[in-house]
């Protein structure tokens, strides 16, 4: 497939993995209309492209990740272009990297707010620089956290904590995040890359049909409260992998006592 080209979003293709930059430092990444629906289209792209086995989300530069939606675009807005910019922009890239059939590693560098802090609660795994500052800030325009983040953050953090966050417009570092599990590693800004590239190595010695499986069957069963609905689902998705020419090559592969060669297929 061709590479897609973008003016504030750079899409770029290393080694199976694509890295999504957003690239928008004058507005420290913030989220414009045009932004949100180049990442549409780059995610759509990334699910129909096999030959990518995860995606590496971040910012520019090294002071932001993303400091949230375009502020400026709300006066502009009717309640029923509010509606439409709300369900068809961020809270769709938001339902696109939670569903991708890739795993999406959100890469945190700098300040990461509002829209910025709900495209990374989507995410499978986050990395994140000591630099990094969390927060969903909207209380403070009036408004709440409109592409999940008050869905998602107390699902993530437990709702207490999460409901302290969101009522005082609270910003946590980095360290914190960790101790709340909303990162999975903090490292220094200049190690930040490298732990994700071995982040990365990890991950290639996993069937990427196996990862989609997982990610799949977790986000399907998380909120269910019936165990036995829980693992049909799991049971369901076991079956199917076992049909798969990576799951024999697995099972060769560890008798043989070599690393497997994954296709995904």
């Amino acid at each position: 497939m061709s590479v897609p080209q973008f003016e504030n979003l750079r899409y770029d293709i290393e080694d199976e993995v694509c890295w999504l930059t957003i690239d928008n430092e004058e507005m420290r990444n913030a989220l414009t209309d045009q932004i949100q629906l180049d990442l549409i289209t780059a995610l759509r792209e990334i699910n129909a492209d096999r030959s990518i086995r995860a995606v590496v989300l971040t910012g520019a530069g090294d002071k932001s990740f993303s400091s949230g939606g375009d502020i400026s675009i709300f006066a502009k807005l009717d309640r029923v272009g509010q509606w439409d910019f709300m369900k068809n922009r961020g809270a769709e890239v938001c339902r696109l990297i939670e569903n991708l059939d890739k795993p999406v590693i959100a890469m945190v560098n700098g300040y990461c707010y509002a829209g910025g802090l709900e495209l990374v609660l989507c995410c499978d795994i986050v990395y994140a620089s000591e630099t990094a500052k969390l927060g969903l800030l909207e209380g403070r325009l009036g408004i709440l956290p409109g592409w999940g983040g008050t869905v998602r953050l107390p699902r993530a953090i437990g709702p207490r904590r999460a409901k302290e966050m969101i009522m005082t417009a609270e910003r946590i570092d980095a360290h914190e995040a960790h101790e709340l599990g909303l990162v999975n590693l903090v490292c220094p800004p200049d190690k930040l890359k490298d732990e994700v590239l071995k982040l990365l190595e990890r991950m290639k010695k996993v069937g990427p049909l196996a990862i989609q499986a997982c990610k799949t069957v977790i986000n399907t069963t998380i909120d269910l409260e019936n165990m036995d609905t829980a693992m049909g689902v799991e049971r369901g998705a076991i079956m199917w992998l076992g049909t798969t020419a990576d799951a024999a090559e697995g099972v060769i592969a560890w008798m043989q006592k070599r690393d497997p060669e994954f296709k995904g297929a």
